[in-house]
């Protein structure tokens, strides 16, 4: 979390002052358009960040029930009845509602009610290292000025090249910005790759525990399937992140393929 909060927004300002300000004038009209767009994609995944913490899994005021229903089991660990779809995480040590996996960076389970919040943190974050490490290769080609393929060993080990002195001391601090910013956008990138397998299992109306274990029972089609996971506006969320949830469940019951087909068959 200190990552989160801390270091990536203080790297954020370094690259919007220093990087891309070396490609346009701060506060130039060229440079507050460009500032403007990658600093709400930024502010957006922070709030998202913040939501999906406070969120939580099970929404802020849910807990499990004490009473046996339908479809509930018992969980030993929680000692308490829990709903179906829920997973006992045990990090969290607690019974999670539509549990899809364990966030460490926000040091809290992804489930029912902040699964969207998860998702639109991590695409909106990706777009702007992507965008930022578009500026950092020219940017650093500058630093080191004529640049040739037989010095590329020095960006792989650049203590030793300035132990040689082959390189100064700021193009070395140059070539560990670099460094940072490509783990930044690999590791986003890696996030969002596990993501298009999250969507994937959406779609089939599954969490990736349910991937895992084999549950086929909530597959009600694509845009059911989306609404249930992400809300009715998970679409619109991935902009605003204040746009209600608007979930067709409260996390305690979900309707299932044989539900659907037997109302299907009544109305008929």
């Amino acid at each position: 979390m200190t990552l989160f909060v801390v270091v990536l927004p203080i790297g954020f300002l370094f690259e919007m002052f220093f990087v891309v300000g070396d490609f346009y004038a701060p506060w130039s009209s060229d440079w507050l358009l460009r500032v403007g767009i990658l600093s709400g994609l930024y502010v957006n995944c922070l709030i998202n960040y913040v939501l999906m913490c406070r969120t939580g899994p099970n929404g802020r005021n849910s807990v499990l029930p004490n009473t046996v229903q339908s479809g509930f089991r018992f969980c030993h660990s929680c000692r308490a009845q829990a709903p179906p779809r829920a997973y006992h995480c045990p990090v969290c040590d607690s019974c999670a509602f539509r549990r899809d996996h364990h966030c460490s960076f926000g040091a809290v389970c992804v489930g029912h009610f902040n699964q969207r919040y998860f998702f639109a943190a991590v695409v909106n974050l990706w777009i702007v290292v992507a965008t930022i490490i578009t500026y950092n290769w020219p940017w650093l080609s500058v630093r080191l000025g004529h640049f040739s393929v037989v010095q590329w060993w020095q960006l792989m080990l650049p203590h030793l090249a300035l132990v040689l002195r082959l390189i100064s001391f700021t193009q070395f601090l140059c070539i560990l910005v670099m460094s940072f910013s490509l783990v930044a956008f690999l590791f986003v990138t890696y996030l969002v790759a596990a993501q298009v397998r999250r969507i994937f299992c959406l779609i089939r109306g599954q969490t990736r525990v349910e991937y895992l274990l084999e549950v086929h029972a909530y597959q009600l089609g694509f845009f059911d399937n989306m609404k249930s996971a992400l809300g009715a506006n998970w679409a619109l969320a991935m902009v605003i992140p204040f746009v209600p949830l608007r979930l067709p469940s409260a996390g305690l019951h979900f309707q299932t393929r044989e539900m659907e087909r037997h109302v299907d068959a009544k109305s008929l």
